[in-house]
Formats: structure tokens, C-alpha cells, sequence
């Protein structure tokens, strides 16, 4: 193989930063996927984090069937739990 042209040297450097900008791309679409699931999944869990609490807090376990639980704050909002009958 002989010596490289100007022209050559040229479509080279071009190929290595396409490939180059291709792979940075894709790891930037792939991080960016991977950190919106984790997101997700952390949302999820935070959430069910707070339905725990609540749980304990009021004591929901204590809900016998068929009977409903009111729970009034202060901004006027209105929480009715309601455990249904086993079928």
C-alpha cells in the first residue's frame, strides 16, 4: 500500500467523524432513554411510597367491607375511601 493522497486523507477524516458523531449520538439517545425509565420507575415508587403512608397513616386496614372512610383537609378537599365487599 503506498502513500495516502490528499484526497484520501480528506475521505478519511470524514468517515472517522461521521462515525464518530454516530456514536455520540446514539450513546446521547440511549442515556437519555435509560434515564427516562429510571425516571419513571422512581416516580412509580415515590408514589407508592406516599399510598403506604397514607395506609398506615390513617389506619386503612381498619376498613371493614362495605364501609367508607371520609377524610376532610384543610384546602376543602374531600377524601372518601371505600373498601368493597370480597366477591
Amino acid at each position: 500500500m503506498g502513500e495516502l493522497t490528499l484526497n484520501e486523507w480528506m475521505a478519511l477524516g470524514l468517515m472517522c467523524t461521521t462515525y464518530l458523531f454516530i456514536v455520540v449520538k446514539s450513546a446521547e439517545w440511549l442515556t437519555s432513554v435509560i434515564l427516562k425509565q429510571w425516571n419513571k420507575r422512581r416516580k412509580q415508587s415515590r408514589q407508592q411510597r406516599a399510598m403506604n403512608e397514607f395506609y398506615d397513616a390513617f389506619e386503612l386496614e381498619k376498613l371493614e367491607p362495605d364501609s367508607t372512610m371520609r377524610i376532610a383537609t384543610k384546602g376543602s378537599l374531600v377524601l372518601i375511601m371505600y373498601r368493597k365487599e370480597k366477591e
